[in-house]
């Protein structure tokens, strides 16, 4: 099995200061910096050499090139373009800030390369469930069960089961009896039943049996269960319903006191440190290498077309790991949970709560569907379709044009556990009414693959890849063209001119709390990769790679031309320590052409100790940027906008914000906002804000500036606020797209 890396190695590293902060604190008191006064210009940057940064396709050759960032660093008077952990550890002291985190802020062109392999190595498990869940759990700093053996996922009949307690030589008719609770858990009705089934199901629903059994003690072992129980009610025993234990686990994300982030009891912030992810890693891990074998059962079968006798199919019966049921091919209603559910075909209704653990002590669910066109509808159920509380919970849809809807915590959703949700053909529509689904996770890892297929995904807020504390949320969308919504009416907020905060479509989130109860948690990795179409994505503030609280949310289009609409912190921003990464590969694109409601602060910005990444690779664009947009910076940050080639359109209205201060008037492609010193360790930060266009001749419109083609400027002022900007024809034009 293939290893992959997490942690990015620095390729460009210019010599590097690292101080205490407590250093940094009597020196910045002693001698602030000299630095201009707000509106001053600083000196133009020396024209650039003639330079050539190669075209060549593909992610992997998205990169300006060692002579291009050597340029950019002599036209940058800063010991880098990043932040040593040093200076990051002057922040905060949060808790679970993650080491896979931290690593990134070290350099921007480290960043957009691991960016790049991450998504790269996600796609290309699209259709291998154990080493997508595998490399999301990397990226919260646990590895676990990489080289774990299991039954070869081919689907031949000679495929052994892999576990010693089945005898791999037995009949699957007779392997019924050892998988009972007793004799007295199925009929004679339901034995013809299973009899009948074809020899493929019979394997599949035997391999998801092991894979609930082999898995459960390790998940029964990640948390203190006494913990659990001593938070819930009665204060006696564990909480026995799914929608209960996501509603106690989840406080420290909704809780609030005096209108403020407050949760009355610290106990439920303790338990987030006392769960063991590696436990749960490694029984994801065993459950999923058994899973992989079933599909490819369930897929043999299918390749078969044996359906003889099959429509009116019903099988129930229970089993130590809790209840297993199949359907027949018959359109059905399903409306009672299970631990395992099959459904070899017809255009169903699922109804209420499935591929969920049952109950804790049972922590490992399964819902196959092999065939139709299926309506999948939790209801009021939180908790539901994909989601892994306390264990894990999957849902697999082999074909046909799909409805998903929750109202929330489902739809690959990972809290204390992992939620995985794949669908592998057909035209889908996703849709979590609030908060929490389509690849969303809190303390563990939550997924949504689709392979194929046009697809539409409507969320309120925190869904399509949302990463929380110690969580990696993905949405993996491999082909289709295909639109991603996070409603305007989601989540509104009188902070954000009554516009809905989003944290969606890759967000990076944590939770603060220094305005609330003081206990601030870091965020997670939330990541969304399209792989090929002509997509739409829509949201307001906060989201298509954003990061906030030591979170990182990345965003990455491989293909196609696309359409964009935002507000506010979006297309590569972050804030407050946190890294926001937007990556278009190729493609005429369209970034908020005619949104007349975005506001500001977008496209490669960054405020706050962040780093702010914005890269179209390819393709014809129009841009519609307003102030702090294109590359900005924003107090000790770095903001970053590149466009490799193509005849673009910049089209810039700078909006007044208010009276003149230093950071309303902050215009955009690529610069800074300078502020009065503040005799703190921000003084020894710098402040970058880069914009480059390298190849294609370009329009620009509106308040641009002195920006224009063959030109090179600066935008802001002081010795460590720079923004920077050039438009010169460096990339080698290369093949046709």
């Amino acid at each position: 099995m293939k290893r992959s890396g997490i942690l990015p190695a620095s390729r460009w590293r210019p010599a590097r200061r690292a101080r205490s902060v407590v250093a940094a604190l009597c020196i910045t008191v002693l001698s602030a910096p000299d630095r201009a006064a707000a509106g001053d210009d600083v000196d133009a940057p020396p024209a650039p050499p003639p330079l050539t940064v190669p075209f060549t396709a593909g992610r992997a050759g998205l990169d300006p090139g060692e002579a291009a960032w050597s340029w950019i660093a002599g036209a940058l008077p800063v010991p880098q373009i990043g932040y040593t952990p040093g200076q990051m550890d002057a922040y905060s002291r949060d808790r679970h800030v993650l080491r896979t985190v931290r690593a990134l802020f070290d350099n921007v062109d480290g960043a957009m390369r691991f960016s790049g392999r991450v998504t790269d190595e996600l796609l290309a498990a699209a259709d291998d469930p154990m080493e997508a869940v595998r490399l999301a759990f990397l990226l919260v700093d646990v590895s676990a069960g990489r080289m774990l053996p299991g039954p070869p996922a081919t689907g031949a009949a000679d495929v052994p089961f892999g576990v010693e307690w089945l005898d791999e030589t037995l009949d699957t008719r007779a392997a019924l009896e050892l998988v009972l609770t007793d004799p007295d858990a199925i009929d004679a009705a339901g034995r013809r039943a299973w009899h009948r089934l074809p020899e493929p199901i019979r394997r599949g629903v035997l391999r998801l049996i092991i894979a609930a059994r082999e898995s459960k003690p390790w998940f029964l072992d990640a948390l203190d269960r006494r913990l659990l129980s001593a938070l819930s009610a009665d204060r006696m025993t564990m909480p026995a319903d799914p929608a209960e234990v996501v509603a106690l686990l989840s406080r420290p994300w909704i809780e609030r006191a005096f209108g403020l982030t407050a949760v009355g009891d610290r106990r439920t912030l303790d338990l987030i440190g006392a769960v063991s992810l590696e436990r749960i890693a490694f029984g994801s891990a065993v459950a999923l290498v058994h899973l992989r074998a079933a599909l490819a059962d369930f897929a043999a079968w299918k390749a078969s077309g044996d359906t003889t006798d099959l429509e009116l199919l019903r099988l129930s019966f229970s089993t130590p790991i809790g209840r297993v049921q199949v359907f027949g091919t018959a359109g059905d209603v399903i409306d009672r949970a299970a631990a395992i559910t099959v459904d070899l075909g017809g255009s169903d209704l699922w109804v209420g709560a499935h591929g969920v653990p049952v109950t804790p002590d049972l922590p490992a669910a399964f819902a196959i569907d092999l065939g139709g066109n299926d309506l999948y509808d939790a209801g009021d159920h939180i908790g539901a379709l994909g989601c892994g509380v306390l264990g894990i919970g999957v849902l697999v849809d082999f074909e046909g044009d799909d409805v998903y809807v929750v109202s929330s915590s489902g739809l690959g959703y990972g809290l204390y556990g992992t939620g995985l949700l794949i669908d592998l053909a057909g035209d889908d529509r996703y849709e979590v009414r609030d908060r929490w689904g389509q690849g969303a996770a809190h303390v563990g890892v939550g997924m949504l693959i689709d392979q194929a297929g046009d697809d539409v995904y409507i969320c309120g807020t925190q869904a399509q890849g949302l990463g929380s504390t110690r969580g990696a949320g993905i949405l993996v969308d491999v082909q289709g063209n295909d639109r991603y919504i996070a409603r305007d009416d989601g989540n509104p907020s009188p902070l954000y001119l009554g516009q809905s905060v989003a944290m969606a479509q890759g967000c990076g989130f944590g939770r603060r709390a220094d305005i609330g109860d003081g206990d601030s948690l870091a965020g997670g990795f939330g990541i969304l990769v399209d792989g090929a179409g002509d997509d739409r994505y829509e949201a307001p503030v906060w989201a298509q790679g954003a990061g906030y609280w030591w979170g990182v949310g990345i965003i990455e289009d491989r293909g196609g031309n696309d359409t964009w609409r935002s507000h506010k912190y979006s297309l590569g921003s972050a804030a407050h320590f946190a890294i926001g990464i937007c990556i278009d590969l190729s493609g005429d694109d369209r970034y908020n052409q005619g949104n007349t409601d975005a506001v500001n602060q977008f496209q490669g910005h960054a405020r706050d100790g962040s780093i702010g990444v914005f890269v179209d690779g390819d393709g014809d664009d129009h841009y519609f940027l307003r102030s702090h947009c294109g590359g900005s910076g924003d107090l000790g940050s770095i903001g970053l906008f590149w466009d490799r080639r193509g005849a673009d359109v910049y089209e810039v209205r700078l909006t007044a914000l208010g009276e003149p201060n230093g950071w309303n008037e902050t215009a955009a492609l690529g610069s800074s906002t300078a502020y009065p010193p503040f005799r703190s360790f921000r003084d020894d930060l710098a402040t970058i804000g880069l914009f480059m266009d390298t190849g294609g001749t370009n329009r620009w419109i509106g308040d641009v500036g002195a920006a224009g083609d063959g030109r090179t400027w600066t935008q802001h002022r002081g010795p460590r606020f720079r923004g920077l900007g050039l438009a010169a024809t460096w990339s080698d034009p290369g093949p046709a797209p």
